[in-house]
């Protein structure tokens, strides 16, 4: 950039970033305002008279005597040759998933048909139920890995807010788990006003990773339980496990794409359950959280603005 064009403020570098990158980019703007230390931002931008180039910035918090941001310093690296790879990869795993969904919808319709209308025998209706478990489980896979690359591709997921309540979205999962869980015991405990201005079917993907994870890591002997709860201006959801602790380090890092607590060996999935939940929270404008100890066991908890 020209020294003449150069932006001297925060808002004037931002109409440099690409539209892709701006609510990502700006969001991390404000992160940096409240926290101190240093940080590194991958960030695509549009220079004049060039095609989006990607740099890296990696820097340090200013802060005055007073503890108020004063700004930032550091350096800023070109590195379009290394993030054109990657971007590749990401869009080429976009496709795939997206164009996965047609032939896997197929599978679920004809084979509930086959269920529902013709006459089968003991071992094709079993067959024909495993078929769909397997095909609604490789479907979950695929909407995990497309919502992975709109990460990675845009820095965040589309979010379709309309007047939802939270109290019935999460009595949907419970049923829903209930159905797919038959052996296992799962709660619903809700509280007050949870109408909101909110993506529901991202919130039900929320709810159900979260839950998954419970029945996957908790113990099976106990129930998992779903609470809803009216915050004011928010609301709260909280999912809750009993069973082994999550230790310290892995607690650190559990929203982590691909980074997670010792998994049983009969468990199948990605990885990314409790990073898609986290960005969906994100997403909202919300928060989410974990703890676990030995006596109180493990809690995942989501604080999630209403915007009515």
């Amino acid at each position: 950039i020209p020294d003449d064009e150069r932006p001297d403020t925060c808002e004037q570098w931002l109409t440099r970033v690409h539209p892709a990158d701006l609510d990502r980019v700006a969001g991390e703007l404000d992160r940096l305002r409240v926290h101190s230390g240093q940080f590194t931002l991958e960030v695509q931008v549009l220079a004049t008279g060039t095609e989006a180039q990607w740099i890296e910035v990696r820097g340090r918090v200013l802060r005055d005597e007073a503890g108020h941001f004063a700004g930032a310093c550091g350096t800023v690296q070109d590195v379009t040759n290394r993030k054109e790879p990657e971007v590749f990869r990401d869009l080429l795993l976009a496709t795939l998933s997206h164009d996965l969904r047609d032939p896997l919808t197929a599978i679920q319709i004809g084979t509930s048909l086959l269920v529902r209308h013709e006459k089968l025998e003991a071992r094709g209706m079993a067959t024909a139920k495993r078929v769909i478990a397997s095909a609604k489980r490789i479907s979950a896979m695929v909407d995990q890995v497309l919502d992975f690359t709109r990460l990675r591709v845009r820095g965040s997921l589309p979010c379709n807010r309309r007047l939802s309540n939270l109290g019935l979205i999460a009595a949907s999962v419970v049923d829903e788990m209930d159905l797919a869980h038959p052996g296992r015991q799962i709660e619903l405990e809700h509280d007050g006003n949870l109408d909101g201005q909110w993506d529901a079917d991202r919130l039900t993907r929320l709810i159900s990773n979260l839950v998954s994870n419970g029945l996957l890591h908790g113990d099976p002997t106990s129930p998992v339980t779903v609470r809803a709860f009216d915050r004011g201006a928010d609301a709260l959801v909280v999912v809750h496990n009993h069973g082994a602790p999550v230790p310290a380090a892995d607690l650190a890092t559990i929203f982590d794409p691909f980074r997670r607590p010792a998994r049983p060996l009969t468990s199948v999935g990605l990885g990314l359950g409790l990073f898609i939940a986290h960005e969906i929270a994100r997403t909202h404008g919300g928060k989410m959280w974990a703890t676990s100890s030995p006596d109180e066991g493990t809690q995942f908890s989501a604080l999630l603005p209403r915007r009515l």
